[in-house]
């Protein structure tokens, strides 16, 4: 018996196939807007054991937090856990090299035939997201993004620097949706930057399946006054990008990749510099620039 769940974030679809008991999964409240019917690009399987084979390989990466990342003849293997709790992980993801199949083993926390705890919660979704799009298809942005009346806009920013502010301030304008408040997909298609929210929102909550082309970029940051700047250097523009960007460090071809796909994208869309107070004068004075 299986059960299965799929999921569209940034234009990618990811299926989660449960086998053994035919348990179905619970699904956060985040990722309910992202369930779809449509074909699947990344295929992944889903078990719960009561131990787990924890064979790693070598270690690629240590966050020193939640997750490990090995790579061994299999191809990749995280290791996900609570190391104040265990030495050992509560879920394992094995997979391909391309990402883009594999499977994931959960410590058993229920009794079979009730729901599936929820196998893509944090870090594992963006992790695999990460190393999905680090593969010539785009990159994860630390970014509030917000369709205003279908014009893209991405307000960049490091933890703190008001991208749950800037999202609550655009909310009420008529013809805005809030893509997400802290993590945003950017993808190139057909010569356009494209915006995709993600479930993976900030302190304000927002998160959006839909998606606009991308028309301006800002890097924000607190001020005492509002203030625009345009961003002139190509050099810079990366640099602000990729320090606020999910990058990954542990494959040159994928940060090749995203420095690349960076360059294109500070060439592609204007950016400036962003500093602002949190009232409704930011989102007028946004507007009048006409986004160019």
């Amino acid at each position: 018996m299986s059960s299965e769940l799929r999921l569209g974030i940034g234009d990618m679809v990811l299926a989660l196939t449960s086998f053994g008991d035919g348990s179905e999964f619970e699904v956060e409240e985040a990722y309910e807007p992202f369930v779809t019917d449509d074909d699947a690009e990344v295929r992944l399987g889903v078990q719960r054991r009561s131990t787990l084979n924890e064979g790693s390989g070598k270690i690629v990466f240590e966050s020193g937090g939640k997750w490990t990342l090995y790579q061994d003849q299999r191809g990749w293997i995280i290791h996900i856990g609570s190391p104040g709790v265990s030495p050992h992980p509560y879920q394992v993801a094995v997979l391909e090299p391309d990402f883009r199949s594999g499977d994931i083993h959960m410590k058993a926390q229920r009794p079979d035939g009730e729901l599936l705890p929820f196998p893509l919660r944090y870090p594992l979704a963006e992790l695999l997201m990460m190393n999905l799009l680090s593969l010539s298809r785009g990159a994860l942005l630390h970014a509030c993004g917000v369709s205003d009346k279908g014009r893209g806009l991405l307000f960049v920013g490091k933890s703190g620097a008001g991208k749950s502010t800037m999202a609550e301030l655009w909310k009420h304008e008529e013809g805005v949706t809030i893509l997400s408040d802290d993590r945003v997909i950017v993808r190139e298609q057909e010569g356009r930057f494209w915006a995709y929210g993600t479930p993976w929102h900030g302190d304000a909550g927002f998160c959006s399946p839909e998606s606009v082309p991308l028309d301006a970029m800002f890097v924000i940051r607190h001020g005492g006054e509002n203030s625009i700047m345009r961003l002139e250097e190509v050099r810079q523009v990366v640099s602000s990008l990729l320090v606020r960007s999910f990058p990954t460090f542990w494959n040159a071809e994928g940060m090749a990749f995203t420095l690349g796909f960076l360059e294109r994208m500070s060439q592609g869309v204007p950016c400036y510099d962003l500093g602002f107070m949190p009232d409704k004068s930011i989102v007028q004075l946004v507007r009048s620039m006409g986004y160019g």
